[in-house]
C-alpha cells in the first residue's frame, strides 16, 4: 500500500522528532514495508543563500516561494512519485504546507500560494504538530545549532503557526490532522499513531 505522508509544524514544534519515529514505528510494523525518506528543501542550495540574504523575515517572499515550488517540483518528479508508483511509503519532514504558511506569513496572499502549488501531489495524510511559538522558541534554546531568521523571530513564527491552522481549515479535501506539540514526544507519538492507524483502517 502506497503512502505519502508528510510532517508539518513551526521550526522547534518537534515535528522531525516525530518524522523520525514515525519512520522508525513503519519499518518496525511490517517486513514487508519500504519507506522512502525525504526533506525539505530538497535539492536547491540557492534557497539557503536566499534565507540568509536579510534578518527580515518579511523580505524576499516572491523569490522563496518560487524558489520552494520549483524545488518540491522536482522533488516531486525525481522522488516522490516514481516511489509511490513502485508502493513504497514516502515520508516527508516538509511540504507544500511549509510554503503556502511561511511564505504566506511574508505577506503572499496563501490562496495565491495555494493555487501555485495545486500541482503538486497532495499527501494521503499530513500531521501538523501545533505549538505555540514561544514554547517552541523555549525549545530551540536548548538545541545550539545555528539558527536563520525565519527561526528566531517569535512573532513571525506565532504567525506561521495560525496559518497552519487556517490552511487547514481552507484546504478540506486534504486529510489534514492537527497535533497537540505541546505533549510530551512520547504522548505526541501516541497521538499520531491512534489517527494513522484510524485513518488507514476507513481506508480500506
Amino acid at each position: 500500500m502506497a503512502l505519502f505522508i508528510a510532517f508539518e509544524g513551526i521550526d522547534g514544534s518537534g515535528k522531525s522528532t516525530q518524522f523520525q519515529k514515525f519512520a522508525e514505528y513503519l519499518f518496525k510494523l511490517n517486513k514487508y514495508n519500504n519507506l522512502v525518506l525525504t526533506r525539505n528543501p530538497y535539492k536547491d542550495n540557492n534557497i539557503r543563500a536566499v534565507l540568509k540574504e536579510s534578518n527580515n523575515p518579511l523580505e524576499t517572499a516572491e523569490k522563496l516561494a518560487d524558489l520552494f515550488i520549483q524545488d518540491r517540483t522536482f522533488q516531486s518528479k525525481e522522488l516522490i512519485i516514481p516511489s509511490l508508483e513502485k508502493g513504497l511509503f514516502v515520508i516527508t519532514d516538509r511540504f507544500k504546507l511549509s510554503t503556502i504558511t511561511y511564505q504566506s506569513a511574508q505577506g503572499i496572499d496563501m490562496n495565491k500560494l495555494i493555487e501555485k502549488s495545486a500541482h503538486l501531489p497532495s499527501p494521503n495524510i499530513t500531521f501538523i504538530v501545533d505549538i505555540p511559538a514561544k514554547d517552541a522558541a523555549e525549545r530551540m534554546k536548548q538545541d545550539p545549532i545555528e539558527r536563520n531568521k525565519f527561526e528566531t523571530n517569535i512573532d513571525f513564527l506565532e504567525n506561521v503557526r495560525q496559518n497552519f491552522l487556517k490552511a487547514a481549515q481552507i484546504l478540506k479535501n486534504e486529510k489534514i490532522i492537527i497535533i497537540n506539540g505541546n505533549q510530551t514526544a512520547e504522548k505526541v507519538f501516541e497521538e499520531i499513531i491512534l489517527n494513522f492507524n484510524l485513518i488507514t483502517t476507513q481506508s480500506k
